[in-house]
Formats: structure tokens, sequence, C-alpha cells
């Protein structure tokens, strides 16, 4: 595999700014979607693996955008990517506001997480949609491995997989660090994705915003546009 060659460039609009992101490592992942249908997805992202921030690069149309979605603030920040020659540099585009949550229905509150360790390095993931655990949301198996950071970010479509993370996290032994290797999800709908990590590397990136934000209303289509 042709390793990839990472340089970075933070274009800047203040000498001043808010906040600095940090990143010290490339993720990239190979996502199966099994059922019903096949297809293959390599996801790319940055992690910090001291603060936990992720930035998720996507491409739509061939136009490639870097997103940081602050959990602290319920800002997302959006960065332009281009990549020349196998470098890559970033140039902040603008934040969307989500931290108005009055529209936003919690659906799994009252959703049962069942987890189990399977051995040292797998554990099974249940989710009931309620306490008398009849219907399920989805059942997951994750496989772990020994790595210099923590990193169990597990990525289903649900609003809870933090609390997944965390709870997978107390059953592991305190002195290692690990990472997920291999996620299978099969959701009732009757979809199936496995997840696989393809390569980590180590990096070192610095994205700054400005001082005063340009914050835009949420637009998928209109993230994509030069």
């Amino acid at each position: 595999m042709k390793k990839l060659i990472l340089f970075f460039l933070a274009f800047t609009f203040s000498n001043i700014f808010s906040q600095e992101y940090h990143f010290d490592y490339f993720i990239e992942k190979q996502i199966n979607k099994v059922k019903p249908d096949k297809e293959r997805i390599i996801s790319n992202s940055f992690y910090d693996s001291n603060n936990k921030f992720k930035l998720t690069l996507d491409t739509y149309n061939e136009i490639t955008r870097g997103f940081i979605f602050d959990k602290n603030t319920n800002l997302r920040h959006c960065f332009k990517v281009r990549r020349d020659n196998g470098s890559v540099s970033f140039q902040y585009v603008h934040t969307n506001d989500f931290s108005n949550k009055k529209n936003n229905k919690d659906y799994s509150k009252d959703d049962i997480l069942e987890i189990k360790r399977i051995d040292s390095l797998q554990y099974s993931i249940i989710v009931f949609k309620n306490e008398k655990r009849k219907r399920k949301r989805f059942t997951a198996v994750v496989n772990l491995e020994k790595s210099d950071f923590n990193n169990l970010d597990i990525q289903a479509d649900y609003n809870r997989c933090d609390e997944i993370g965390k709870e997978i996290g107390k059953l592991l032994d305190p002195r290692f660090n690990y990472n997920i290797k291999k996620l299978q999800i099969n959701y009732s709908s009757g979809y199936i994705f496995e997840t696989t990590i393809s390569r980590i590397q180590k990096v070192d990136l610095s994205l700054k915003l400005p001082e005063k934000l340009i914050i835009k209303e949420f637009d998928f289509f209109g993230e994509f546009q030069d």
C-alpha cells in the first residue's frame, strides 16, 4: 500500500485564535456494507488521543471536507481539504451550531445496553428498546487490539455510542491501551456493516480556529460547494 505523505497547513484569518485542535494519529478504516446489498467505503480521520477529538474527512462529488464536532460546545467546524502530490492542507470555512437541543428528541433514553465479555479482546453488545428486552435496535461484536493509545469509538447510527465505549472500557485491563480493530453491527432493520482498521499512522497536525467564527445553518450539500 502506498504510504501517505502528510503535510499540513492551517490557513488563518487572525493573529489571535479562540481554540486550537491537535491530532496525533491518522486512522484509515474500511467499512463494508454486507446486507441488504454490498458496498465498500474507505473512511479517513485524524484522532486526538489525549482529548478524544476527531477530524473526519468526507468526500462528495470529488470535493473533500474535514469536520470536527466538538461535543463540549455542540459546534461542528468545517474545513476545506486540498490534496497535492500526497500532501494535505486545511482551510477553515464555517461552523454549524447545534447547541439548541429543543428539537432533538432523546429516542434512546429508555434503551437497555447489554455488554458482555466474550474474551479479553472480544465483546458483544445488545441494545434493547426497553426494559422488557423483547425488541432490539442492534447487536454488535467488537474485536479489540492492544495499542499505543485508547480509542473505543463505536461508530454506529446511535446516539449513545460514547456510553457504550465507556462501558466496554470498564471491562478492560487498565494496564493496557486498546483500539477497536473490527466492529460488526447487525441493525434490526436488516442492515449489516463490518468496519475494520486498515492503517494507523502517527502524525502531528494542528488546526486553529479564527477568533470570530463564521456561523452557518447546516446544509449537507452546501458543505461541498467550492
